[in-house]
């Protein structure tokens, strides 16, 4: 097994440069001091970075950290570095950067750098084949003896180095940690230099060994701005279309427009500028392979003039609309929010919803400025509704759902989650804790399939305020980390929120039998509700609305369209009860019904069961007449309790 038969690290953090995203695919062994069979062993373990990248593009924007490593690498005393950053930033093309120009003998590298080799030591090189952990030892001394060697002038490089470090008590990890620990007396010593890579995220392993850590400088990897990324993807682009063999161009305000593409649909959690670099890279593959299909189609049709002239096109060139395309399947999968038509939505919801016109009309007129998209965002669109129990805001949001996404929403009943440690049922228990290694799929999970559905948080105050503050950071930043780091996008959901707080201040603007209904203000329902919620979480609500209470005529107007359904419904499913059920329920005896069921305490809640018994009464009184038994007598209407009563 010789070094040209591994590749280097993780793709992720190879991509801030002019070259192509990775170097060549063939390297030659590292050039040994050893002999016997210590060469063969750390022959098969390391890779020489030098000889892998001295072709590769130079790094932009990284000159002032190359500077801070290589001023750490040449120091006495611990000449460790750790370079932690987000996934994507470019970590490992730092190492990479540095191992080029010493290749090439750049005049910036210290005298006491020059003809050194930068080799990686890949952990899976390490632990493949060690069976035996004193097998796994053998191979870490040797590579120390290697690097610790003046004579070698040997950098290491480990990428995801949290892999050694932290504080499992699994028999893998265990193994792993050893290797942290035959590594700590050659570092602390200051035999070798070592450069390790981790993520923001891990890097917290890295800290439950202190005496390890102790031995590295930490130096953080930003993420590029957009106008860094914009110029990234111009030095990549030629690497880019060498690959394609120049068979699709890129302009560049198709690159300006594809950084601000992927700044608007990358998921969160993934960074500039390997998010944009990868959008570009998988835009150009899908456009060659659509033109690559349109030819066959030509051709299967027996159009050889198309097919012809497809093929004579040379260069196709990329757009805009093409980047934005795949860059909502990069986010989505093959997951995308249906197309919903706003009259349906409109008719569906007044059909469903009686005395809240004045809701409608605001959600009508949110989700039309909404489907504009004419201001990205990370935050997703968050609503509350409040108002009395049985109004309609449960129901609101379960049409929504349906309409938009074709699909019922994720509910959380948040009486459920009543106390601070409730939050382990949303986001896991944290390492250490009863039920972290648990695989039970969690509340919103579902988003990293599909980030465009309705979450519904259900009765909202009645969470514990730990809870209620754990959505902060969804409705703000559009993301929360779970307890294992994962980040949960919300950045294209719908959250809606309903409460029964503030109801008494709702309850005061329906006055007298039969009147319009007045629509509380926005202010004076926020400051209402801010007795309830943070005012914090408060003012990242996008929208807040107060349903009216049900009064007895619209508790009349709710069962006769809940009836006109229920009928279509029958009528469809058992067309012989067709002629036993009216188009309409009587006026006489739809108001007696109302008198006897309605409590202005419930809301509409009591209009569906009351529909359903005057239903189940009228078919068996039919039956009865049809078969010659005696008619039985109806039910009897269950009068509800008011909870006022005494």
């Amino acid at each position: 097994m010789g070094l040209s038969n591994f590749t280097s690290g993780s793709d992720d953090d190879k991509t801030n440069g002019s070259g192509p995203p990775s170097g060549p695919p063939n390297f030659p062994p590292a050039p040994l001091a050893y002999g016997g069979d210590d060469e063969d062993v750390v022959t098969e373990l390391l890779i020489d970075y030098n000889e892998k990248f001295k072709n590769a593009g130079p790094t932009m924007f990284r000159d002032v950290l190359i500077e801070q490593v290589l001023a750490t690498l040449i120091s006495k005393n611990k000449p460790n570095v750790l370079l932690k950053g987000s996934a994507g930033v470019g970590k490992t093309k730092i190492v990479e950067d540095i191992a080029r120009r010493i290749a090439l003998g750049d005049t910036l590298i210290p005298d006491l750098l020059q003809d050194y080799t930068v080799y990686e030591l890949p952990i899976t090189n390490i632990v493949a084949g060690s069976g035996v952990l004193g097998s796994l030892e053998e191979k870490v001394k040797a590579v120390v003896e290697f690097a610790s060697d003046p004579t070698n002038k040997a950098i290491l490089f480990i990428d995801e180095i949290h892999q050694i470090t932290g504080g499992s008590s699994s028999r893998s990890d265990s193994v792993l940690r050893k290797i942290s620990q035959i590594l700590k007396p050659a570092l602390a010593r200051g035999d070798m230099s070592l450069i390790g890579a981790t993520t923001s995220t891990e890097s917290r392993a890295f800290d439950e060994d202190p005496a390890f850590a102790r031995r590295f400088t930490q130096l953080v990897v930003d993420e590029l701005t957009v106008k860094q990324s914009e110029q990234i993807l111009m030095a990549v682009r030629p690497g880019l279309l060498d690959h394609y063999r120049h068979q699709i161009g890129a302009s560049d305000d198709v690159l300006v427009e594809t950084v601000k593409i992927a700044e608007a649909n990358s998921r969160a959690g993934q960074h500039r500028p390997d998010n944009v670099i990868t959008l570009l890279d998988r835009a150009m593959a899908d456009r060659i392979l659509e033109q690559k299909k349109l030819i066959v189609q030509a051709e299967n049709a027996g159009d050889t003039v198309l097919a012809q002239t497809l093929r004579s096109m040379g260069q196709v060139p990329l757009t805009t609309n093409r980047v934005l395309a795949v860059a909502k399947r990069l986010m989505t999968g093959n997951a995308q929010r249906p197309d919903f038509d706003v009259a349906t939505l409109r008719a569906t919801l007044m059909d469903h919803l009686q005395g809240q016109d004045h809701v409608l009309d605001q959600l009508i007129d949110r989700l039309a400025r909404e489907e504009l998209d004419l201001f990205p965002t990370k935050a997703p669109t968050t609503w509350m509704f409040a108002g009395a129990s049985g109004v309609g805001k449960t129901e609101t949001a379960k049409i929504i759902a349906e309409q938009m996404t074709g699909q019922g929403p994720i509910i959380l009943n948040m009486t459920e989650y009543h106390s601070a440690w409730s939050t382990s049922k949303i986001i896991g228990s944290p390492p250490g804790y009863v039920g972290s290694d648990s695989n039970q799929e969690l509340p919103f999970d579902t988003l990293e399939s599909n980030p465009h559905r309705v979450i519904l948080l259900d009765e909202f105050e009645k969470a514990d305020k730990a809870v209620q503050r754990l959505f902060l950071s969804a409705f703000d930043e559009g993301y929360i980390r779970n307890a294992h780091g994962k980040v949960l996008d919300f950045s294209k959901a719908l959250v809606i929120c309903t409460t029964n707080a503030a109801r008494e201040s709702l309850n005061g603007i329906h006055i007298g039998f039969g009147s319009t209904p007045k629509a509380v203000s926005h202010k004076s329902l926020t400051k209402a509700l801010t007795g309830f919620f943070d005012a914090e979480l408060l003012g990242r609500l996008s929208l807040v609305v107060g349903y009216n209470p049900i009064d007895e005529e619209t508790y009349r107007r709710i069962m006769a369209a809940d009836y006109a359904r229920q009928r279509e419904r029958i009528l469809i499913a058992k067309p012989r009860l067709a002629p036993a059920l009216p188009d309409t329920m009587p006026d006489d005896e739809l108001r007696a019904i109302a008198e006897a069921t309605y409590v202005d305490s419930q809301g509409a809640r009591p209009a569906g069961k009351a529909v359903r018994t005057w239903i189940e009464d009228r078919l068996l009184a039919a039956q009865a007449r049809t078969t010659g038994a005696s008619v039985p007598s109806a039910a009897p209407v269950e009068e509800p309790v008011s909870p006022t009563a005494d």
